[in-house]
């Protein structure tokens, strides 16, 4: 969430656009329209956590061996091209979550900046990005059976102190 203020902080701009989105609804909303009514919010939330995930890198322990495909073929120390790994059972693996979130390869050319816009816009999400397989195409709450199961209240939470914040705070980036 604090990464997420000091986006909004550093860009005006995206913080401006927000609060006339959270101001024209007029009341409190309920959990069901901060979840479906606000497309700027989920927009700036998704990409808040694309950028700054609370959790920057998984660590899992392979159940059984397996091959992993690899997005582009890579060259050995030995000299040789491979295009997938192989892990045996028992392999410890380190999942970059924030890396992957942030891949130029993988989210394109502006895949560092803040661009909520990308959840809108029609081809907005690349078609490398659209085969991330976690939630939105992130990795950021993880993926599969071990995935975080608090993800749809930790979305809902953020959007609430989104949307009670926005009416009445600025925040702005103090550089020194």
């Amino acid at each position: 969430m604090t990464w997420g203020l000091l986006e909004l902080a550093q860009h005006p701009n995206i913080q401006n656009k927000l609060r006339e989105e959270l101001l024209s609804f007029g009341g409190e909303p309920s959990y069901d329209q901060l979840t479906n009514d606000f497309p700027y919010l989920d927009a700036v939330v998704q990409e808040g956590l694309r950028l700054h995930p609370s959790v920057p890198e998984l660590t899992r322990e392979a159940a059984e061996d397996d091959v992993i495909p690899l997005l582009d073929p890579v060259w050995t120390k030995s000299g040789e091209i491979v295009d997938s790994i192989v892990i045996e059972r028992r392999t410890i693996l380190s999942v970059p979550i924030s890396r992957i979130n942030c891949s130029d390869t993988i989210w394109g050319p502006d895949a560092k900046a803040s661009k909520p816009e990308r959840w809108l816009e029609r081809n907005g999400i690349i078609k490398k990005a659209q085969e991330v397989q976690g939630y939105r195409h992130l990795l950021t709450f993880g993926d599969g059976p071990r995935s975080c199961s608090g993800k749809m209240f930790a979305l809902a939470e953020i959007k609430e102190l989104c949307s009670r914040d926005e009416g009445w705070t600025r925040f702005e980036s103090r550089a020194e």
